[in-house]
């Protein structure tokens, strides 16, 4: 099966057409929808009206698929304001608030030591008015930084921590996820696995930089923030109900935006592949690419 692949942003994001991902692909489309990926590191296919099965199949057939937040067997992550039984959710609750956090600029799982590798995000229902998505290539980000910026940074750890971005929307982690979930490092600029390339990797967890006195710490942390969200680097995705999206959080940021939680429903459904790990090693940045070379 031949699929056809459309460059939406202008470094990144495209268009998948000619494919069902409802039903099983053969070994070509597979890899071809594959190498798209590391192309474009943000993936589009409208159309797709498939149910939560479809999906976990679709998404296992590019790595393991790995259980959502909340349950060791349970792989369907409902991220919007509609709970598994289909009802909303309380806007003022802990639930709301916990999941208004990924308004955010972040990477998927940037708080997990081996954070996820792809994800794969379905709307079921969209509201009238607001509830896009944004997604910023942090590779792009990178590579039009100046050489010598570049090597400043490339050997750079950063802490990171869910409470930062959480404490934002008011929402104070539970004892036991505070456990689960401890501080960790992550490399200011990761080597994807796959391609060798280098991406910043500075998401809304991040709380300070290893090494770095807190005020130029925070400094760099706004810099960097701030230049890889620049309009050059961003698309918008304005979503329809069927549309499935793939992005690669070793490559790209990514953030909902608001809508009308209380009166109007988005019904979006998240599963993820395994990413591989860990990123660092006695507080240095791994070269994940040599690692999976040798492996």
């Amino acid at each position: 099966m031949s699929i056809k692949v459309e460059r939406l942003g202008k470094t990144f994001f495209a268009r998948i057409d000619g494919v069902d991902i409802g039903s099983p692909l053969d070994a070509e489309t597979i890899s071809a929808i594959h190498e798209a990926q590391l192309e474009h590191g943000v993936l589009l296919f409208r159309g797709q009206h498939i149910d939560d099965d479809q999906q976990q199949a679709f998404t296992a057939q590019f790595g393991p698929i790995e259980p959502n937040l909340r349950s060791d067997i349970e792989f369907i992550a409902p991220l919007g304001n509609i709970d598994k039984e289909g009802n909303f959710r309380d806007p003022d609750g802990t639930n709301a608030s916990f999941l208004r956090s990924n308004q955010q600029w972040h990477s998927d799982s940037q708080f997990f030591k081996v954070p996820s590798a792809l994800s794969f995000l379905r709307a079921v229902s969209m509201p009238k008015e607001g509830g896009a998505t944004q997604y910023a290539d942090t590779k792009a980000a990178w590579d039009a930084l100046p050489l010598e910026r570049q090597a400043e940074l490339q050997d750079l750890v950063a802490l990171n921590d869910l409470q930062n971005s959480r404490g934002k929307e008011g929402h104070t982690l539970a004892p036991e996820d505070r456990e689960r979930w401890p501080i960790i490092e992550h490399p200011v600029a990761r080597i994807h696995e796959e391609t060798g390339a280098r991406a910043l990797y500075i998401g809304s967890q991040v709380t300070s930089i290893s090494g770095v006195d807190d005020e130029e710490s925070q400094a760099l942390i706004k810099e960097l923030f701030a230049h890889s969200t620049q309009d050059q680097f961003i698309y918008t995705h304005e979503w329809e109900v069927g549309d499935l999206v793939i992005w690669d959080n070793r490559r790209c940021l990514h953030r909902g935006r608001p809508w009308d939680e209380a009166n109007e429903a988005r019904d979006v459904r998240r599963t993820t592949t395994a990413g591989t790990g860990p990123t660092t090693e006695n507080g240095k940045p791994v070269d994940e690419y040599a690692r999976a070379q040798a492996a």
